[in-house]
């Protein structure tokens, strides 16, 4: 991914790792897409328990850093007694702006539902949380929607905007609840 012609995602805020959590992430060879971000702080000896939260897109967190998003989700998971925070996301294209994401030909690889499936086996529960997604990328969402469903693990979210989208957990409370997420038929 290093090199002059390395994709930039754009934002700059980079959050360190709180102690003891380790990460990981898998990205496309070209660096343009980011399928799986994992942290994992289980004590020694203990069985992990793993949450999914499944986003809009993925920004600038990497094995070693976080972005805000994804620091407040990690907050949530250890709240919840989680050992282990695993990140998705609905478009895996890497873009700090929704603006900037590309036409939704581009805007999810082949690789994303894979992974996402993969990681909603894994974990106890999948919280959706993808915001507010322009009507055009409708199609990817039904479908991943989809997909994460069919593999039995409880969907949730912390409630719906007025789109019917799944609410952002950014600017929520601490001690925002959640819902069950509503599958469309």
């Amino acid at each position: 991914m290093a090199g002059e012609d390395a994709h930039d995602p754009g934002g700059k805020v980079r959050l360190r790792l709180p102690e003891g959590v380790t990460g990981e992430a898998v990205f496309s060879d070209c660096g343009r897409y980011r399928q799986v971000l994992r942290r994992d702080w289980t004590p020694k000896g203990a069985a992990p328990r793993a949450v999914l939260f499944v986003g809009m897109n993925p920004s600038v967190a990497d094995a070693e850093a976080s972005d805000p998003t994804c620091h407040r989700e990690l907050v949530f998971s250890r709240d919840w007694g989680f050992t282990r925070y695993l990140k998705g996301n609905v478009l895996d294209w890497r873009a700090t702006s929704p603006r900037d994401l590309p036409a939704p030909e581009l805007a999810a690889s082949r690789s994303n539902i894979p992974a996402l499936v993969e990681m909603a086996e894994e974990a106890e529960l999948v919280v959706m949380a993808y915001g507010r997604l322009h009507k055009r990328y409708g199609g990817i969402v039904r479908e991943t929607v989809a997909a994460v469903a069919a593999t039995g693990t409880a969907l949730k979210c912390f409630g719906l905007n007025k789109d019917g989208s799944a609410k952002h957990p950014l600017y929520l409370r601490k001690d925002a609840g959640l819902i069950s997420y509503p599958l469309q038929t």
